[in-house]
């Protein structure tokens, strides 16, 4: 039996699939039809990404799934962003996909605290020939984050999982007047739905993401919702 340390320090103890991420192995929100009918809309992954998505089910990283990872770029095309800031790179997945929509002269900043982690990242978007728009930083992003200056266009928040609410604060000030912020995690399998735990998320952490996602919706200078994608992306736009 395999094991999963996702982003918050928690231990998934579920079996092991090959050639699956670890974030495909949660109990999924969508029923398995739509699972498999928006799985088969996606483009294969090039030679690059496949080999990061290998390495995340190899060696258990949470890395983000692709669905996710589509919606993202779309985003941050849609957004027109040209500074992006991240918390959270992991091997850099989600920096690939969002990286990819910047236009010639964008900037995305990132923040891991773990060194392994970072390090595989910016070998992996070297490969990319991305490493002139990133800013790759080895750094607990709740400190980085107050170092930074405004506008940002996009954030994507998918660190610690209890930090989430000073992340968000953090990051509200930086984001231009109509930029937006994804978060992911926000239904855990769709336990925060149901209030209960599944043996993987733990009632404290489904009770801190209720807690976060009633504030974000609740937030003054957001207009936010939440969607099923992937693991439960919630969305807001700054006012």
């Amino acid at each position: 039996m395999g094991s999963t340390m996702c982003k918050c320090g928690h231990t998934d103890r579920r079996p092991s699939a090959p050639g699956l991420a670890p974030a495909s192995l949660l109990r999924m929100i969508v029923t398995p039809a739509v699972r498999e009918y928006l799985d088969a809309t996606l483009h294969p992954p090039d030679p690059l990404l496949a080999e990061m998505q290998a390495l995340g089910a190899r060696e258990r990283i949470p890395i983000l799934d692709a669905q996710s990872g589509a919606l993202l770029h779309v985003l941050a095309r849609a957004t027109g962003a040209r500074r992006i800031v991240e918390v959270g790179t992991a091997i850099g997945v989600s920096t690939l996909h969002l990286a990819r929509a910047l236009p010639a002269g964008g900037e995305l900043v990132s923040f891991e605290i773990d060194d392994g982690r970072h390090a595989a990242a910016e070998r992996y978007l070297e490969r990319a020939h991305l490493a002139a728009r990133l800013d790759l930083r080895l750094q607990d992003a709740r400190a980085g984050l107050a170092e930074l200056q405004p506008p940002f266009d996009l954030a994507f928040i998918d660190g610690v999982k209890a930090e989430y609410e000073e992340y968000l604060t953090l990051v509200v000030p930086l984001l231009r007047s109509g930029g937006l912020v994804a978060v992911d995690n926000v239904l855990m399998s769709g336990t925060v739905a149901e209030n209960r735990s599944d043996g993987h998320w733990s009632e404290q952490q489904i009770a801190t993401a209720r807690a976060f996602n009633a504030r974000l919706l609740d937030h003054p200078e957001l207009i936010a919702t939440i969607t099923p994608v992937g693991d439960g992306i919630a969305l807001a736009a700054k006012r």
